[in-house]
């Protein structure tokens, strides 16, 4: 049985094959069609806040030495949906390797349609101090990894123009296959299209490749879902980068949602505390 971490080895002329056979007569409108799909997948309910443990594992390719590089990182978020112009925050401490340890990043996340860039913030053990970060047009990847922040987070469908390219199954799961176009030139948008393929029944975006500026495959991200409650939430992601070889590995546990996190628990002085005076 085929799944889609079997379709993601099969590589880019393979999987191209494969759309072409799953793809139908499109009906007039399918463009308005795959916008709501789309906005349908950014809809998925993801808790009203939560906290896991995040396993970063990340494999260079033969070809640059193969090194495997692990990071242990404990994060705490809180779905805002644009109350009060926020979208979201989160605090993320540093687990491993233990020179990092004890060191800590809170980033507050405004909401998209406004154009306000995120305020970020680090804070050092060694040097005792939280320093608000210099916004840039720039990504900083979690763990030197191929998992950008902006990665994590929802994009306006607005933004892109959607186009439903066909339906796929694989295994017993029905997928809408969907290109999704940037409308426009954007200096922190890295990508020129991205291909979701979107669970036709619970619109769960479970694998998703990245084209970069030049049309060229960058990368492919195949996720793993959970649901816990009501809520669906990342349980392991696979990036393999189609330019590099390099392998990116995400592993989330200890996930808990809905634990009622407040307002002041996002703060500087959170940063400082650490983990052992957090809930």
């Amino acid at each position: 049985m085929r799944t889609l971490g079997t379709v993601m080895s099969i590589g880019l002329v393979g999987v191209s094959a494969l759309v072409l056979l799953a793809t139908g007569p499109i009906r007039s409108g399918a463009s308005i069609l795959a916008a709501d799909i789309v906005q349908k997948s950014e809809d998925v309910y993801p808790g009203k806040d939560q906290t896991a443990r995040l396993t970063f594992t990340i494999k260079e390719s033969k070809e640059s030495g193969g090194a495997e590089r692990k990071s242990v990182l404990r994060r705490y978020w809180k779905n805002y949906r644009g109350q009060s112009g926020m979208d979201f925050k989160v605090l993320v401490f540093n687990e491993y390797p233990p020179d990092a340890k004890g060191s800590s990043f809170m980033l507050w996340g405004y909401d998209p349609r406004s154009g306000k860039p995120a305020d970020r913030w680090l804070y050092i053990p060694i040097l005792n101090k939280v320093n608000k970060l210099v916004n840039t047009v720039t990504d900083t990847g979690i763990a030197s990894s191929d998992l950008q922040p902006g990665d994590m987070v929802s994009r306006p469908v607005e933004r892109d123009d959607h186009r439903l390219i066909g339906e796929e199954v694989v295994g017993n799961r029905t997928y809408y296959v969907i290109e999704s176009t940037p409308k426009g030139r954007d200096p922190s948008y890295p990508y020129g299209k991205l291909v979701k393929w979107i669970t036709k029944d619970t619109f769960l975006k479970e694998r998703i490749d990245y084209y970069d500026l030049q049309g060229k495959l960058l990368k492919t991200q195949v996720t793993t879902w959970k649901p816990i409650k009501d809520a669906w939430v990342w349980e392991k992601v696979v990036i393999t980068n189609a330019q590099t070889g390099a392998e990116t590995y995400l592993s989330i546990n200890d996930i808990r949602t809905n634990i009622g996190l407040e307002d002041s628990f996002f703060t500087e002085r959170s940063m400082k505390q650490g983990l052992d005076r957090l809930p």
